[in-house]
């Protein structure tokens, strides 16, 4: 037997095999756009092929298995992912804001007056006194106001506060973040930190003081604090003084709180120790307000002067209430109406003033009680020297501070 015999014997098997997938080969190679019945003229299109089906593997050996990729991506058209079905969460719960209930009968009420910065001085105060049950801080700020556009603004308010039958044991005053501006004087504008300013800008801030004078309540004035723009806060120690000279003049306490907030060079900085110790992010982006670390600290440095007027009894001192219809009470008897005798006269005891002080030195850092809350002693270099350049550059001396070496005042009475 020849090999021509086989080979036709091979052929026929091949034909056998390969015609049982003939259907379905013509069908997988079928062109697609003649699948579509807009393809074909009316009349001539086979309705069936219009999505015909996936040909089914045969058993036994193809031609087009051997040649043909296993896996074949299908169209897009036939292409659909399972529809998944979320969820929707459940609402989360909305927040509880803590409401701070108001304490009870409290003994000693601290007013804050002042602007928007005045209102970090509260918040920080009324943190700090927030155990205390004998201490109220009442809020009484306005945040866009100041010295420089209304004389009587502020003394109007104060008293229209005081007499509307609230109580005051003590005022904290924070202003002057708002004033650097001209003070219109009829029809001359008075430009800011020039000489007649400083001397218009001096009495407004008495009248604030002699306000709480009138009503025998102390007063803490709060200086202000650096910012970020150094052409501010040059303009805002020149402001200090004033509050200083002012403050000091007219029995009140002036609270330095400028050292809190600068680094070793005396510089404007966003970062420092905190009322614990530990450094904290005291000022915002911007430059001008306080983080909550920063409130805290700006009012320990007033606590501080608070707590000593309460333990020495200053701020317990009532108004003197005038009697009803200002009239004086009427006299129960004849024996009463005549006037008593007069006392007999009293020397008046002069203060003495002692021959040596305690001796400090010139260049001394304003610090906190025991240095805690400086971030260290400010360098006396650098273009924010401010007490410095105006000693030396401009003649002006520093402002006179009680029990220095260079204070030569009587004492007052």
């Amino acid at each position: 037997m020849g090999l021509t015999p086989i080979l036709r014997l091979l052929l026929a098997a091949l034909l056998l095999v390969a015609g049982g997938n003939l259907s379905a080969w013509a069908q997988a190679g079928y062109p697609q756009q003649y699948r579509d019945p807009r393809a074909y003229p009316p009349g001539y299109y086979p309705g069936k092929l219009v999505q015909p089906a996936q040909p089914q593997q045969q058993p036994g050996f193809s031609f087009r298995r051997l040649f043909t990729p296993q896996e074949e991506a299908a169209p897009p058209s036939q292409t659909r992912r399972p529809v998944v079905k979320r969820r929707k969460p459940p609402p989360a719960p909305a927040a509880v804001v803590k409401q701070e209930k108001p304490k009870p009968n409290p003994t000693t009420h601290v007013m804050v007056f002042g602007d928007s910065l005045a209102d970090f001085a509260s918040q920080g105060l009324d943190d700090m006194y927030s155990d205390d049950s004998d201490v109220a801080v009442v809020r009484k700020t306005k945040g866009e106001s100041g010295l420089t556009r209304d004389a009587a603004e502020w003394p109007g308010f104060i008293r229209e506060t005081l007499d509307s039958g609230q109580k005051a044991s003590l005022a904290v005053v924070m202003l002057g973040a708002n004033d650097r501006q001209s003070i219109r004087e009829g029809e001359a504008n008075l430009e800011p930190l020039s000489d007649r300013w400083t001397q218009v800008y001096r009495l407004r801030v008495d009248a604030v003081l002699r306000t709480f004078q009138e009503r025998s309540i102390p007063v803490i004035w709060i200086g202000l604090p650096p910012m970020k723009n150094g052409k501010l806060s040059e303009d805002l120690v020149a402001m200090n003084e004033i509050y200083r000279e002012s403050v000091q003049r007219l029995g009140a306490t002036y609270v330095d709180i400028w050292q809190g907030f600068v680094d070793d060079d005396n510089r404007y900085t966003a970062t420092g120790p905190d009322v614990d110790g530990e450094l904290a992010k005291l000022r915002t982006n911007d430059g001008v307000s306080f983080t909550r670390a920063g409130a805290r600290k700006l009012a320990h440095f007033a606590k501080t002067d608070i707590d000593r007027l309460l333990e020495s009894g200053a701020a317990a001192a009532a108004r003197p209430a005038a009697p009803a219809g200002g009239e004086a009470p009427a006299a129960t008897s004849i024996e009463g109406a005549i006037p008593a005798p007069p006392q007999a006269a009293v020397p008046v005891a002069l203060p003495v003033k002692p021959l040596v002080g305690p001796v400090l030195p010139l260049t001394r850092a304003d610090l906190a009680p025991g240095g805690a809350l400086a971030s260290g002693a400010p360098k006396m270099t650098g273009d924010h020297a401010y007490p410095v350049q105006r000693a030396l550059r401009a003649g002006v001396p520093p402002s006179v501070k009680p029990g220095r070496a260079d204070d030569f005042r009587w004492p007052s009475e």
